[in-house]
């Protein structure tokens, strides 16, 4: 594979695949002893690509009618393609403001599943993200339909997309872009990494942690705690840099005296 050019990840995700097929194969025929040992590629880990404020606002104000909403539910949800796609009005719940995902399309079978992680998970709406969908109400269905009432498909999205950020003058990005651009706001914004992960549904926080080098505001605050000028005191509330400062001036003082 290497050598037709493949990148590590394709291979490493092809390794996974075989790597589920033999423990199957193990399982299913009662076989002896352990499955073979695969081991996976090392490579950088990728970077992530998320659009600023001003690229997000710019994204939504030349798009319109379901696909804004669509826009607007990924930027704000950092629910996937598949979730929004397969989104039923049923898992809106309008007294608690939230939206349950336990649905996702697949883009194989073209029937909808469980979600990504096999798990429901709930996000709280926003005002935004609650007027937009509310102004669409309906009792029954697909929140998100094509001028056919049809459910949409990936490939369509994804077209529709391509069109808008042509455009606007954007760069590539896909949809998932707009869901590394929820995460990356939330971690910028100082949100813990573990609500990050309870919002994006990961299974593990390993895959939340990309998004840790985007919160140094978290980071300054762990150093700052070795600085006695920046530190805050817990007993007092506050900073012991006021205290040090006084310190140094009752020093200065003795010292004229």
């Amino acid at each position: 594979m290497r050598a037709k050019g493949l990148s590590p990840k394709t291979i490493n995700n092809r390794l996974t695949i075989l790597s589920t097929c033999l423990k199957a194969a193990y399982d299913w025929l009662e076989l002896t002893g352990r499955p073979p040992k695969i081991t996976w590629l090392k490579y950088p880990p990728p970077k992530i690509d998320h659009l600023s404020l001003d690229e997000c606002g710019l994204l939504l104000s030349k798009a319109n009618g379901v696909l804004q909403d669509m826009l607007l539910v990924a930027l704000r949800t950092g629910m996937r393609r598949g979730e929004i796609i397969g989104l039923q009005w049923s898992s809106i719940n309008w007294q608690t403001q939230t939206i349950t995902v336990r649905h996702s399309l697949c883009e194989y079978t073209h029937e909808l599943s469980t979600t990504k992680s096999n798990r429901e998970r709930h996000i709280p709406m926003d005002a935004d993200v609650y007027t937009a969908l509310f102004k669409r109400k309906r009792e029954t269905g697909h929140v998100f339909v094509d001028e056919h009432k049809q459910r949409f498909t990936g490939k369509v999205l994804s077209n529709r997309l391509k069109e808008l950020y042509r455009e606007v003058g954007l760069r590539k990005i896909g949809w998932h872009t707009l869901r590394h651009t929820f995460a990356s706001q939330l971690a910028m914004n100082g949100v813990p990494l573990n609500s990050v992960q309870a919002l994006l549904g990961h299974s593990s926080i390993t895959t939340t942690m990309r998004y840790a080098h985007l919160a140094p505001s978290a980071l300054r605050g762990a150093i700052d705690t070795l600085n006695p000028k920046t530190m805050l005191s817990g007993s007092f509330g506050q900073p012991v840099g006021n205290r040090w400062d006084l310190q140094k001036q009752h020093a200065a003082q003795n010292e004229q005296e």
